[in-house]
């Protein structure tokens, strides 16, 4: 958040303003296993095009549901841009992804995969995307165009500690079809499994897979 921030101009306020705010909603909110979803909205004139001269932070509470046991994905039939700046930001101008998810729901599908203009993996429309083949863990490359997810860079630094090489790249369909082991993450789910993209079946059972999960839910106290 602090980065986006930054890129877009907007004031960021002190981590104990933020850490308070979150304290207050979740206290008022009374749920005991809490969704927490953090905004800062910038505040200013009406022309769209001028500064941020202020910011709020806006602070979405609601009741946690637990994430399905997998995932099956489809391939969006449109393309991302590797080169737009608003993919490695984590905002609300999230309507690309909103289509892609309810067009693949719309197929029976819970999630979507993004290509951009080359064909390469990108990320899925609420998640980053890993999978495991021959002891390595594979990830596209932020240069293929996705949002650097927070869980992201915990899954590259634990599956480094406990021995596993982690390439990032710029991969296709292929790639991710001839895989072991294919799994979404992000903050609310951790790591899910994906035993099926499109129409092909990709298996499940990796002990490398039960291993990065464990440290995970470990590090996120779940």
């Amino acid at each position: 958040m602090r980065n986006g921030a930054e890129v877009l101009g907007i004031p960021f306020p002190g981590v104990g303003d933020m850490e308070r705010a979150v304290e207050r909603a979740v206290l008022d909110s009374r749920i005991p296993d809490a969704y927490v979803k953090i905004c800062l909205l910038s505040q200013g004139a009406s022309a769209f095009y001028e500064n941020p001269r202020g910011a709020s932070i806006l602070v979405v509470v609601r009741q946690y549901e637990p994430s399905k046991a997998f995932i099956k994905a489809r391939a969006s039939p449109f393309r991302r841009s590797s080169s737009s700046p608003i993919l490695k930001l984590k905002s609300l101008n999230y309507l690309e992804n909103i289509i892609a998810r309810r067009e693949a729901m719309a197929q029976g599908f819970d999630e979507a995969v993004f290509l951009n203009e080359r064909g390469e993996i990108t990320e899925g429309s609420a998640s980053n995307i890993f999978w495991l083949k021959d002891g390595i863990l594979f990830t596209p490359s932020l240069e293929c165009g996705l949002l650097p997810g927070v869980i992201r860079g915990v899954v590259i630094d634990i599956a480094k500690g406990v021995g596993i090489r982690v390439e990032e790249g710029h991969f296709d369909l292929d790639n991710l079809m001839s895989s072991q082991c294919a799994f979404f993450t992000n903050s609310l789910v951790g790591a899910v499994p994906v035993p099926w993209i499109d129409e092909f079946e990709i298996p499940s059972d990796s002990q490398d897979f039960e291993r990065i999960k464990a440290v995970l839910l470990e590090r996120l106290v779940w």
